[in-house]
């Protein structure tokens, strides 16, 4: 890290109040708050009138980012930027960790403006590559190590603090001098559409290979492929002589319910009080909503209902009553206090008494710098892999156990269908709604590899056998 950027860059741990009128001059016909300037003298000080009608709420903005020019007086433009998006009526009072992310590469921009001597509010050149922002897209190209996609994010961020500076008064940065945009009409596979800004200093990106990888299928971004009934069979009985109850039961939430992490982490002891008769599905899995307004977490804050099958609920409950669960949740308490109910409280919690993924309801989730975000799945696939045969594949992750849950939920579905108790394309649309898929494409993609799985893999490990036979690894 350039030192400059370690000495110059701070984060604000708590800021107050943000939801009143600052102003210097007290209004002597409303309450104000008198905040005295830090390091200023006795007489220096600003004055915020409060809003009532926010006084039972925390208006508070934590950790936020604070840059310094190099004199040590405060960046006024981008303090202000952040401190204005922290408080947008439009997002709320949310976490600061993406404004962060903002805030540090805003500050590379600087620093490059800084070290090149350029006036970073200087677009008097007549020609796009002598002005500050093209100047640096163009550096951009050639630093070794930053990927496409990275590449957008930064001019995106700094394009966006222009953006802002134009609506200033005081400021004549003419927008269109530092970076040319147009308007397009973007209409997607699922039947959205949307209008875009299409930003001029971008370079092609994307995250993944454009092809799929043999065996594996591509659900939200990542590519997964499901352990074969051998695997998943091994897995389960490793799960049970050498993982912990509630390590057991985290992989069993997985195999058995298609849940991510941070739905799994974020299941609360009045979950599974919600087991009961009147919430059980036909087939006689429990059903469970999830998303908003549930307190359990999922991507993307998509309202889900999970299935869960009778063994494992009794397996919960038997766990949630536990002599262990109970002593965690006691640690929970003595180092929180009463911060969260008896019916919030999560149902899995370490041995010291912390949560494994901070739900998005949790009332210290603003106020952390650092949220556990689910790591321990990490620990699990370590611990795993000291125990699982050797020939037990290599790139498994805990991710792949939706895929295995829908591989499963399909073969349970197509001999039904080969029967004739469910139409052709039930099976589809059956997975489609266990799997929260809002495109019933990705589902299709989940059948095709399944119904040509098995053969697939081997087809596939028995070349990986002849391309490395007599290497010596």
């Amino acid at each position: 890290m350039d030192q400059r950027k370690a000495e110059l860059f701070i984060t604000l741990r708590k800021l107050d109040y943000t939801a009143g009128d600052l102003t210097t001059i007290p209004d002597v016909d409303s309450h104000t708050i008198k905040v005295k300037v830090e390091k200023g003298s006795e007489d220096d000080a600003y004055f915020i009138a409060k809003e009532y009608s926010l006084a039972t709420k925390d208006d508070s903005v934590y950790h936020l980012p604070f840059i310094l020019n190099a004199d040590g007086s405060p960046w006024h433009e981008a303090n202000l930027f952040f401190y204005r998006q922290s408080v947008d009526e439009k997002t709320g009072y949310k976490p600061t960790d993406d404004l962060r992310r903002k805030a540090s590469l805003l500050f590379d921009y600087k620093l490059f403006c800084e070290d090149e001597g350029l006036d970073y509010l200087d677009f008097s050149a007549a020609r796009p590559p002598g002005r500050p922002s093209y100047r640096y897209f163009n550096h951009l190209k050639d630093v070794e190590g930053i990927s496409g996609k990275g590449l957008n994010t930064r001019t995106q961020v700094v394009y966006e603090f222009y953006q802002f500076l134009s609506s200033l008064p005081g400021f004549s940065v003419d927008i269109e001098r530092v970076e040319k945009t147009k308007e397009a009409f973007i209409k997607f596979s699922n039947g959205h559409a949307k209008t875009v800004t299409l930003r001029s200093q971008t370079v092609r990106a994307s995250s993944l290979p454009t092809e799929v990888p043999i065996g594996y299928v591509r659900d939200d971004g990542d590519d997964l492929r499901p352990l074969t009934n051998e695997q998943r069979d091994h897995t389960v009985d490793v799960l049970g002589k050498e993982f912990s109850v509630d390590e057991r039961l985290v992989h069993l939430i997985a195999l058995n319910t298609g849940a991510r992490k941070q739905t799994i982490y974020t299941l609360r002891m009045k979950h599974v009080s919600m087991f009961s008769d009147e919430n059980r599905a036909p087939d006689g899995a429990y059903m469970l909503r999830a998303g908003p307004g549930t307190g359990i977490d999922t991507k993307n804050k998509k309202a889900q209902t999970l299935y869960f099958p009778e063994k494992l609920v009794a397996q919960l409950r038997i766990y949630a009553d536990s002599k262990l669960a109970r002593e965690r949740r006691e640690l929970f308490c003595k180092e929180h206090g009463d911060i969260l109910s008896d019916g919030d409280m999560y149902l899995f919690l370490s041995k010291f008494g912390n949560c494994f993924y901070m739900a998005r309801n949790d009332p210290r989730y603003r106020k952390l710098k650092t949220r556990p975000q689910g790591e321990h799945t990490h620990y699990l696939k370590t611990k795993l892999f000291k125990h699982v045969s050797p020939d037990f594949p290599k790139d498994f992750t805990f991710h792949w156990l939706r895929a295995t849950y829908a591989y499963s939920y399909y073969q349970y579905l197509a001999p039904l269908v080969a029967e004739g108790k469910l139409k052709p394309g039930d099976e589809i649309r059956r997975i489609q709604l266990r799997l929260h898929h809002s495109d019933r494409k990705i589902t299709e993609h989940y059948l095709k590899l399944f119904t040509g799985f098995d053969e697939k893999k081997i087809a596939q490990e028995n070349y990986e056998d002849r391309l490395f036979e007599g290497v010596g690894i």
